[in-house]
């Protein structure tokens, strides 16, 4: 495990144990070649936490696997936990790559910055991460993954989440919020700031949003293949098209901007 998280911010390891899973026979296997299968998984388990106090934002940077943020009131500390994965087509290999996957977190002085490391050519081994991260609730999060359905509940913040093959879900985010996903469901309930601004697209995928009635912003929609819907809300200035539809929420102080190819968009108010 890579100890990186340094300066004011003390990076402890408190827990790790490592699983192993046989579920065929076991095979030797050359790490430069490719691998057959993955039916063996090497697991280890991992938690960090430090205090985060003169911190306004963390960053994550994953690539397989399920991330979760939550933010928690009156806290002044970040607990990062999670599982690595490795499947392969032997024990040993597992094991020996295994300790190829490492977590990094770094303080970059107002910025924890949390990311996966694994070799860039897998020869057909799987390599994963799941994060479980609490934070304080102020803080701003990035997040940006590759496989894996991301979570984030709780922020009075900016959120960014960028992701390719996964869901997005956001829950009871205070702040800004901006969406960017390839193919995947993106869920979210969000309280715009006046100014604010929520912009998410994707290419495959609904986006479902849930919106105050009293939210202020020009919105505007758009889909290629799917439709468009918004209830419990007053649209003014209408404007619609088959595959469009942009009007006036309230005074329009901010900005809604919603685009998919390939699915639906359907904003609610609450």
């Amino acid at each position: 495990m890579k100890n990186t998280f340094s300066g004011s911010i003390m990076f402890v390891l408190i827990t790790t144990c490592i699983l192993w899973i046989n579920c065929s026979d076991d095979k030797s296997v050359d790490s430069s070649d490719n691998v057959d299968n993955t039916d063996f998984v090497a697991e280890e388990s991992f938690s960090f936490g430090g205090d985060i106090k003169n911190h306004s934002q963390l960053r994550l940077e994953a690539i397989n696997g399920n991330v979760t943020i939550t933010g928690i009131s009156e806290s002044d500390s970040v607990i990062i936990t999670g599982e690595k994965r490795v499947g392969s087509e032997s024990t040993e290999d597992a094991e020996e790559h295994l300790q190829e996957l490492e977590v990094s977190v770094q303080d970059l002085g107002n910025e924890v910055f949390v990311k996966t490391i694994q070799p860039e050519e897998t020869y057909g081994r799987s390599y994963t991460v799941n994060y479980t991260i609490t934070l304080p609730k102020n803080l701003t999060v990035l997040a940006n993954n590759v496989n894996g359905t991301v979570t984030i509940d709780s922020i009075n913040n900016t959120v960014s989440v960028d992701n390719v093959n996964g869901q997005v879900m956001l829950d009871e985010i205070s702040g800004g919020v901006s969406v960017n996903l390839v193919n995947g469901l993106t869920q979210s309930e969000v309280i715009l700031p006046l100014d604010g601004t929520i912009g998410m697209t994707t290419v495959n995928g609904s986006i479902e949003l849930g919106i105050p009635q009293n939210t202020s912003a020009e919105f505007s929609a758009r889909v290629t293949n799917g439709n468009i819907s918004v209830s419990n809300l007053v649209l003014q200035n209408e404007v619609s098209t088959p595959n469009s539809l942009r009007g006036t929420l309230g005074g329009g102080q901010g900005t809604i901007s919603l685009s998919t190819v390939n699915g639906n968009i359907r904003v609610t108010g609450f």
